[in-house]
């Protein structure tokens, strides 16, 4: 059974899946156990670092460092449902495929890449506010109604800064631009990326929708 959500496309022949997920919630483990199988590669907006150690982690330790902004966004979604780091979805999608031994492909930068864009993109004063932000999740009034409400409604929060604006927008491009990459040489694909992010990355894959579920 397909999970109510999945945006597919097209691109060179193949058949592009995204699964939009919320980051943290336990409950979406589920739906990546509906949504595997019969794909010819998956792919995870982790750079190959954090992808790497996602795989890695039964032998290393699933703990994992959070920011002090990561850590107040878990506490206000445990508000309306389990919350678990790393993140569940793709942690169920890195161990069906490493039952099955086949490779991830890491949709996001990596570390160098992402470290320069960051450094061109986030000014120092807006880099010092992250503390002051933190605080302020934790008192803000959010939307509650639902885990993707919620998800969408802290991501608006946190790229209120331009250059935090710029980073995501420049991560949300590079991720389409490795879908497309990957639709060249496979036939289907299935990404699972977080909900708050699969808008930009659709609009950026400037493809034609062959369906949107609701």
């Amino acid at each position: 059974m397909t999970p109510a959500g999945i945006v597919s496309l097209k691109s060179n022949g193949c058949r592009i899946d995204i699964l939009p997920i919320v980051k943290g919630l336990v409950s979406d483990a589920e739906r990546v156990r509906e949504a595997y199988g019969g794909y010819e590669a998956y792919g995870l907006p982790l750079g190959i670092e954090e992808l790497t150690a996602l795989m890695r982690r039964k032998e290393i330790g699933d703990e994992c460092e959070l920011s002090e902004l990561d850590l107040v966004y878990a506490r206000r979604l445990s508000e309306i449902g389990d919350v678990e780091a790393p993140t569940p979805a793709f942690c169920e999608l890195a161990d069906l495929c490493s039952e099955d031994d086949i490779f991830i492909i890491p949709l996001d930068m990596n570390n160098d890449l992402f470290s320069s864009h960051y450094v061109e993109s986030v000014g120092t004063l807006e880099f010092v506010k992250e503390h002051r932000m933190a605080k302020k999740g934790m008192k803000m009034k959010f939307d509650l109604s639902s885990p993707n409400a919620f998800a969408e409604d802290w991501d608006r929060f946190v790229n209120k800064p331009k250059g935090f604006a710029k980073l995501t927008a420049l991560r949300e491009k590079y991720i389409a631009g490795q879908i497309l990459d990957t639709a060249k040489y496979r036939k289907s694909l299935l990404a699972v990326i977080e909900t708050e992010r699969v808008g930009n990355v659709v609009a950026a894959l400037a493809l034609t929708s062959e369906s949107v579920s609701p």
